[in-house]
């Protein structure tokens, strides 16, 4: 006697299904360690020394802005109109490469800053060696890595790197406990709200790419399911936020308000929690986090803004060359450590905040505009 015997299988497409939310979960996630990587170099530039102690109420005044961002990046990226698979802006055609200029000038932007602040750390870390030299080396390496592969490999990468780079971080964070006090924490305002107001708005411009996930161009299989889940995004991007507030919170743990503001190289700020320690091994672990940090998050970056400047060409891929010829001009900005380009980096840094809401507002209504436009019948 012979049967049929029956199991639980996924169909082809249950799997390609799959497949794209996790892929979509990887990009969500990537996306929240370049925010933190951003609020971590925004510690060091900005708010160690222009609010001092209370930066972690700066930091925690971003989530209404982030929260905002990614709710009008939502009502953006919502398909109005879908051709051969792929989801076109629904702002129009004529917006379509001012747009993406606009994007890869702001991922641009924080390729620079992550940049500038691998070489400070690199220059802290290292003295005796060439800044120059491992910066010239650094850009052709990423660009080669990253080379003849997709976009979304360095999203899978992600998935591994996130812990790995959140255990070393934590492990650095937690050797540093026993020499703080808990009277660094006073006064609780620092210099006053009027700062901590001023450090909230420039902390905006470092959450402010929570949006690209969902504005990137990209099919819409990719896109779909962070569209379905709403913490699809927003999770993430809370969740960097949260860890930056505590990053913030052991730095004071270890320095009072006066030291905190003292004049000190970008370096030795990225390396606080770790400088103030004797501890070997976590000044080991931390460097070694922050280098995995900066690396991935200098390669999103950098690829992004390939990706965007192949969609203008029209092409489909973007080229290695290109990558490495974005990572090349970074270099001399990057390298030259001086206080005019730090606090050129500083003013020009907090533009991101209102430029993305302008753009993601104005990015929005022309969706909805275009969506009505769909939906009146034709004469």
């Amino acid at each position: 006697m012979t049967g049929k015997t029956t199991a639980c299988v996924h169909s082809p497409q249950q799997m390609k299904a799959q497949r794209w939310q996790a892929l979509a979960q990887d990009r969500a996630a990537l996306c929240g360690i370049s925010v933190y990587a951003q609020i971590f170099i925004g510690l060091a530039l900005y708010l160690y020394g222009h609010v001092s102690t209370p930066g972690y109420l700066s930091v925690l005044l971003t989530i209404p802005f982030a929260l905002l961002l990614v709710y009008l990046a939502r009502k953006t990226a919502a398909p109005a109109e879908e051709e051969a698979g792929v989801i076109s802006f629904a702002a129009g055609k004529r917006m379509e490469k001012p747009v993406l200029f606009l994007f890869l000038l702001l991922h641009l932007f924080n390729a620079q800053l992550t940049f500038a602040a691998l070489c400070a750390m690199l220059l802290d870390a290292m003295p005796e060696h060439s800044l120059w030299k491992m910066a010239l080396l650094i850009a052709p390496v990423l660009a080669w890595a990253n080379s003849g592969r997709t976009e979304d490999a360095l999203a899978r990468l992600a998935r591994f790197l996130k812990w790995v780079i959140f255990a070393l971080l934590l492990y650095s964070m937690l050797a540093a406990v026993p020499c703080g006090k808990a009277a660094h924490f006073f006064p609780l305002l620092g210099y006053g709200w009027n700062t901590v107001g001023q450090g909230a708005l420039w902390m905006c411009g470092a959450v402010s790419g929570c949006v690209w996930p969902l504005l990137t161009p990209q099919n819409s299989q990719a896109l779909s399911p962070l569209l379905k889940k709403k913490n699809a995004v927003t999770l993430p991007v809370l969740l960097a936020i949260l860890a930056g507030c505590l990053t913030m919170l052991v730095s004071v743990w270890l320095m009072p308000v006066y030291a905190m503001a003292r004049n000190e190289t970008l370096g030795w700020r990225l390396m606080l929690a770790v400088n103030m320690t004797p501890s070997i091994p976590a000044w080991s672990m931390q460097t070694i986090g922050l280098l995995l940090l900066f690396f991935l998050c200098l390669s999103h970056s950098a690829n992004q803004a390939s990706s965007l400047a192949a969609q203008m060409a029209g092409k489909r891929a973007a080229s290695g060359w290109v990558t490495m010829l974005l990572l090349l001009a970074l270099v001399p900005c990057a390298v030259a450590q001086s206080p005019r380009i730090q606090d050129t980096l500083i003013q020009l840094a907090f533009l991101r905040g209102p430029v993305t809401l302008a753009l993601v507002f104005l990015l929005s209504v022309g969706s909805a505009v275009h969506r009505k436009k769909l939906k009146e019948p034709t004469k």
